[in-house]
């Protein structure tokens, strides 16, 4: 019941104020989601981190992972920090800013990349998860209700493939209306998203024009495919799993949303006009 509650509190409250950055304003989405940051953007672009949190949910024991389908409880190291900052490089370029979307609980409480079965293990830690995905799910319909389609960038970190950046489009279902638009070349070609990070210096799996499948392991979870294109109401969906080598230390970390956010403008002049002002 106090789940329901806190829902239709939020419901009302985007309803009324729209997305706030909970970190900048007083009023946050509510007084037990402060661990969710959230940003109403100008841009058919959402950033979404929800590995990189580092703080407790009070109340809440550590998960154990009993009967999980898929349980990993390690934090994705500096991929908040990443996501912050890519927001920021963004904004700096466009003069508008994304959507973002970022867990600030530890993964070790709950789990916003995983369906709710699997995600949390307290009735504590529901309403932090909930408003995760309340704010992706209001992302998604404002920006399909303002521009019919858009972007979500989902933030990772890994640590199988160090120096690589791994593509997670459920193998292209989550970027189904790019691909049905633009053909295979706007997910596996030069001027894709990983097209353009390979030519900006970053080693991207699977390589450029490549057919090979996406790495098992990575090849999107819960958010990505909960919120593609494939799936009704929701938009393009990419995970990004960045290697050690692009978020540690902090300061790799900023220098590669530097570089991210630069691709992302030139991937937007070809595939997503809207953002850069060319509706």
């Amino acid at each position: 019941m106090r789940a329901v509650r806190v829902l239709l509190s939020l419901s009302c409250w985007i309803a009324c104020t729209g997305l706030v950055y909970a970190q900048q304003s007083a009023a946050t989405l509510d007084s037990t989601s402060d661990l969710v940051v959230v940003e109403r953007g100008e841009l058919p672009i959402v950033i979404s981190a929800p590995h990189g949190g580092r703080e407790p949910i009070p109340g809440v024991d550590v998960r154990k992972g009993d009967n999980a389908k898929k349980f990993v409880a390690v934090r994705d190291e500096n991929t908040l920090e990443l996501a912050e900052k890519l927001a920021d490089e963004i904004e700096q370029r466009l003069k508008k800013r994304p959507y973002v979307v970022l867990a600030k609980f530890e993964r070790k409480f709950a789990d916003a990349n995983r369906d709710p079965d699997d995600a949390y293990e307290a009735s504590e830690a529901a309403p932090h998860y909930r408003a995760y995905h309340a704010a992706l799910e209001q992302a998604c319909r404002e920006i399909n209700n303002k521009w019919k389609g858009g972007l979500l960038l989902d933030i990772h970190g890994q640590g199988s493939f160090p120096d690589s950046v791994l593509r997670g489009t459920n193998n292209g279902e989550t970027v189904k209306r790019l691909v049905d638009r633009r053909g295979s070349e706007a997910l596996i070609g030069p001027t894709s998203l990983f097209g353009r990070l390979a030519a900006a210096g970053f080693d991207v799996m699977p390589k450029v024009d490549s057919a090979d499948r996406e790495t098992n392991g990575f090849s999107g979870g819960y958010i990505v495919r909960h919120y593609g294109s494939d799936q009704l109401g929701g938009i393009d969906a990419i995970q990004l799993e960045f290697g050690r080598k692009y978020r540690v230390p902090k300061d790799e970390a900023e220098r590669t949303a530097a570089e991210l956010a630069a691709v992302i403008v030139a991937y937007c002049q070809d595939y997503l006009p809207a953002a850069v002002g060319r509706e």
